[in-house]
């Protein structure tokens, strides 16, 4: 149909030739009555807001970040004399323990009094003693174990799944620490060479890096309540049981003749757990404190046996097995050193 048989025609054209007009200039609105330029600069605004609150965020993540970074450098400045130099002293003596060495003890010590005082222990397998990192990824894992149970008399040693349940040991009622099994506790000697490594930990290259990486703010709150716990409790706790032990001991078991035994299936079974299960001989080292002195130095067989003393039968699971052989052989460990040191006295 043609314009000029349709009335409606011509101002539909015009309407149509606006429209085009106002789309050319940008000035066309969109539905609703929004104009493409209201649109446009109200994105803008999005975007740059966007990009102003995230300047805001990461300068404020940054503060965040000096603040628990100037905390660290405070407390390093206190924990590094008082705990350092124990730390090297233990490292050492591992390191010298796996080297070859003449057998040595000194029999003006009077053990037994030794045996009932406070000292530190580590244990680890010779191969893991050949360096300071080694020595110390080692130390991460040593715990107090049936060398310790049959040697070291602590009267107020509980049982390490017995208190309350924690995360941090600021958790904890004063004297007592989130121990490794997420238990308050007191601590029991001989003090493993681990909590030394945790109270150290915001010392660390490690600690710092990760610190300097984390992307969030909760990641640095959480490094920054870490920090507290450590500072709080786990420093001063360690400054304390450290400062009054009298004797460093190591032990560095030996991988018996025929290689690492096999591992059990689907058992969580560290190396040294699987060479502790298996008759082996260990070097064991002695050192006093805080003089660093040697007082013993000397080669022991790990090789006992656990009886059963009533009549009904231990588990006989693979895992319990290798658990009793463990503690067996440990025990037999301690007693053969305990003989030859208070032979010689």
């Amino acid at each position: 149909m043609s314009e000029k048989h349709s009335p409606g025609l011509p101002s539909l054209n015009q309407s149509k030739v606006a429209r085009r007009h106002r789309a050319a200039s940008g000035k066309v609105a969109l539905r609703g009555g929004i104009p493409p330029n209201v649109f446009l600069w109200g994105l803008l605004l999005l975007v740059v807001g966007g990009f102003l609150y995230f300047r805001s965020a990461q300068a404020e993540l940054e503060q965040q970040r000096a603040a628990l970074m100037t905390k660290q450098r405070a407390t390093a400045k206190v924990l590094g004399p008082k705990l350092l130099p124990l730390r090297d002293l233990v490292e050492a003596g591992a390191l010298s323990l796996a080297q070859e060495g003449k057998e040595s003890i000194d029999t003006k010590v009077d053990w037994e009094k030794l045996f009932h005082s406070p000292g530190v222990y580590l244990r680890a397998r010779v191969v893991d003693a050949q360096s300071i990192d080694s020595v110390r990824k080692a130390a991460t894992g040593s715990l107090r174990d049936g060398f310790t149970s049959c040697l070291i008399v602590d009267p107020t040693a509980k049982g390490p799944t017995t208190g309350k349940v924690c995360t941090f040991s600021n958790e904890c009622e004063s004297g007592e620490y989130c121990n490794e099994y997420q238990n308050c506790q007191r601590p029991s000697s001989p003090f493993n060479m681990r909590m030394l490594y945790r109270a150290l930990l915001i010392l660390s290259e490690k600690w710092v890096s990760e610190v300097r990486n984390a992307g969030t703010d909760t990641a640095i709150t959480v490094y920054d309540r870490g920090l507290d716990s450590v500072t709080k409790v786990d420093i001063p706790l360690a400054i304390d049981i450290y400062q009054r032990a009298k004797f460093a001991l190591v032990v560095l078991d030996e991988d018996p003749e025929g290689g690492l035994p096999p591992a059990i299936p689907g058992a969580e079974e560290t190396e040294a757990e699987r060479v502790q299960r298996t008759a082996h001989t260990a070097r064991i080292g002695v050192w006093e404190l805080p003089s660093g002195r040697l007082l013993a130095r000397i080669n022991a067989s790990a090789t006992g046996e656990l009886r059963d003393a009533g009549t009904r039968p231990s588990a006989t699971g693979q895992e319990a097995v290798a658990a009793r052989s463990r503690v067996a052989n440990s025990c037999a460990l301690a007693l053969e050193f305990k003989s030859q040191v208070l032979q010689r006295e």
